[in-house]
């Protein structure tokens, strides 16, 4: 069955990534090309607001959106009036793993926009485990394995409704390249919650950075005024040293499988944990033990 996809990112839209999706899974649905007109990357679920005009154009690619990945979902949806079953948003040009992530990646962001207005969505990222966090350069043979998958759970979809009752599921596929990726494990998982921010300022030694490739060692590009602020993870990573569990989305990239979070886009607390701290409050207002 034919499936009407919109197709999105965040690295824009004449990035390689969301190229090789487009030919891919243009061969058995119809797909429409709604992505920035720049790369947007890093910027979350953020939409243009009030007075700011976002502007939009048709091209031989798609629409090129002057805006945001959120805004290219709500330009399709709005102004173009676009009703597909699915959003696609991707293939980014790096991964998006771990829990703290979900509120930076424009691809993400783009997708949770999607869920919001009533569209299940699958946001897709690719990740090069010789070369992270992000590849210095890619072509369409890369994201041949990204292509398959999203093809893959398209065709597990029912009625709109993605697999394991997910809003979104985030997904993140090894490069093609990847010994791994000849015949790819599928992972559900979790997102990592582990998450530690490391604090240079000029004039400070930085951490031990054996085993840490050329470009990482910390205060490389330190300067005389200002901080870096790194996610520690990436150094661990490198070394394939991730203390997760085997659930998680950090750990099944270690381990060149597809990984596969399926997320809720109202972020909600369990019902009885909330009730518990509903509970909690009012014992608090009437003074009871």
């Amino acid at each position: 069955m034919t499936t009407e996809i919109l197709l999105t990112n965040d690295d824009g839209i004449d990035a390689v990534g969301i190229r090789a999706l487009a030919d891919a899974l243009s061969r058995d649905h119809d797909v429409t090309v709604v992505a920035p007109a720049t790369n947007q990357s890093g910027v979350g679920g953020a939409r243009s607001w009030w007075e700011t005009t976002v502007d939009y154009t048709e091209t031989d690619r798609g629409y090129a959106v002057e805006g945001t990945p959120a805004d290219c979902v709500a330009v399709a949806d709005v102004a173009l009036g676009l009703d597909p079953d699915v959003v696609v948003s991707g293939c980014n040009h790096g991964p998006n793993i771990g829990a703290h992530i979900l509120g930076q990646s424009g691809t993400v962001g783009a997708a949770m926009e999607a869920s919001f207005l009533g569209t299940p969505a699958i946001a897709v990222s690719l990740y090069d485990r010789g070369n992270l966090p992000v590849p210095p350069t890619l072509d369409n043979g890369d994201f041949a394995v990204a292509g398959e998958v999203v093809a893959d759970l398209l065709g597990r979809t029912d009625a709109g409704r993605l697999p394991f009752g997910a809003d979104v599921l985030n997904v993140n596929v090894p490069a093609a390249d990847d010994e791994a990726a000849a015949d790819p494990t599928y992972r559900l998982t979790e997102p990592a919650r582990g998450f530690d921010v490391i604090e240079l300022r000029p004039g400070e030694e930085g951490p031990d950075d054996e085993n840490v490739p050329e470009g990482w060692e910390f205060g490389e590009r330190r300067g005389e005024m200002g901080m870096e602020l790194r996610d520690r993870f990436w150094r661990e990573f490198l070394r394939g040293d991730v203390p997760d569990d085997p659930g998680s989305d950090r750990r099944a990239a270690v381990e060149g499988e597809v990984s596969i979070s399926p997320l809720s886009s109202s972020r909600a607390v369990a019902g009885d944990r909330a009730g518990d701290l509903v509970e909690s409050a009012r014992g608090a207002e009437t003074g009871a033990d």
